[in-house]
């Protein structure tokens, strides 16, 4: 039986919420399935700004190893994650399609990343990835076009890759896209613009070589893409 207790500026009305969660209960499952956790404090809870979705939880759990070692509790709860390399063929040379935003967390106005979003409450990884696709990249593709890296490198046992293991929950399942395009479509691909007011979020795709796009990476889950990605080229051979 887990003990809570929340801070005093979550609302009594918005504590079931939290609790019934599906970022809260996945997070909760898992650690339960190697750790003893006994007490869980939530200090503080964001929540989507439609509706009353949990978006980010902070909380400070008691817990222990099956032996009774302590470990560290505090827990930053996002819940999961999809991100997917685009990767462009023009004319015998590759190109890389990103997308620039704003992330005010590393000072950076435009950091540059590649299509990615939070895993929704379907819980369907693949679905979620061509969403992000059609809505940052302007990219329409079949489930058939995505190549599955997680898959490929781990072979169905892992959730994905750990982001930042030591605070956050979230782990990311990483997918990459090739497609063939002329220099005008190529052309058309760099440099738009979109705008999700609800979200918070300023969106530009960039179009930049393969390679140079490689040396201008400071976001994880791109190398990881990336890594995996030429390691799925070579497994190809």
């Amino acid at each position: 039986m887990i003990e809570y207790s929340y801070s005093p500026e979550i609302a009594e009305a918005d504590r079931p919420i939290i609790l019934e969660s599906r970022i809260y209960k996945d997070w909760l499952e898992k650690s339960q399935e190697k750790f003893v956790v006994t007490k869980v404090h939530f200090s503080s809870v964001d929540f989507l700004r439609k509706g009353r979705q949990p978006l980010f939880i902070k909380l400070d759990a008691t817990a222990t190893l099956p032996d009774g070692r302590p470990v560290h509790g505090i827990v930053l709860v996002r819940g999961n994650a999809v991100g997917v390399l685009v990767v462009l063929r023009c004319e015998g040379k590759k190109y890389l399609l990103l997308v620039k935003q704003p992330r005010f967390a590393i000072g950076e106005q435009a950091s540059l990343e590649i299509p990615a979003g939070i895993l929704d409450w379907t819980g369907d990884y693949r679905k979620v990835a061509l969403s992000e696709l059609e809505e940052e990249a302007q990219i329409k593709a079949d489930d058939s076009e995505l190549i599955d890296l997680m898959d490929f490198w781990y072979k169905g046992k892992s959730d994905g890759f750990a982001a930042s293991c030591g605070l956050l929950d979230e782990r990311i399942c990483l997918y990459a896209i090739e497609r063939d395009v002329t220099p005008e479509q190529l052309k058309a691909m760099d440099g738009k613009d979109q705008e999700y007011t609800e979200e918070i979020e300023w969106i530009k795709t960039v179009v930049l070589p393969y390679e140079e796009a490689a040396h201008e990476f400071i976001d994880g889950k791109n190398l990881i893409a990336l890594f995996l990605y030429e390691r799925w080229l070579e497994a190809q051979k």
